[in-house]
């Protein structure tokens, strides 16, 4: 008979939280809007958020590791008419290197106001990402036997 102590979480224990990261990104992403001279800039969709994201303890310590693909689409209006809209993607969002982001569609004359006024918010947003992972499941990571 095996008998499995893990006093603390001192040894590995890991859970998967893809899912969780998810539904993150498609409540947290669509909150995200810029306007300037009276064109806005918002997020219409999440549409794709797949990799791997982790949340472990080794040693009685919570630590993350992901890499995700992240792709939204995004939308530039004056008051309420679409005046474009088109496809960004983060292709890699990881727990050790800055995220950058891709335009996969053309922003024509807007293209200046996305990288200019949008993207920093949306960095900023994916910087809030692993600590609110911790946040979120750094107690839960099992047994304390």
């Amino acid at each position: 008979m095996v008998v499995v102590v893990n006093p603390n979480n001192w040894h590995w224990v890991e859970k998967n939280t893809l899912s969780w990261s998810q539904s993150y990104f498609k409540e947290k992403l669509p909150q995200l809007q810029t306007e300037k001279d009276g064109h806005h800039v918002v997020v219409t969709n999440v549409s794709n958020v797949r990799g791997d994201s982790n949340v472990s303890q080794r040693k009685g310590k919570p630590i993350c590791y992901f890499d995700l693909e992240i792709s939204l689409t995004v939308a530039v209006k004056h008051g309420t008419d679409e005046l474009i809209s088109g496809s960004l993607r983060v292709p890699e969002l990881t727990h050790d290197e800055e995220p950058r982001i891709q335009m996969d569609s053309s922003f024509g004359e807007h293209q200046t106001l996305l990288e200019k006024q949008f993207y920093p918010i949306l960095l900023k947003a994916l910087s809030q990402y692993q600590p609110d992972l911790i946040r979120a499941h750094g107690g839960d990571l099992g047994s304390n036997v």
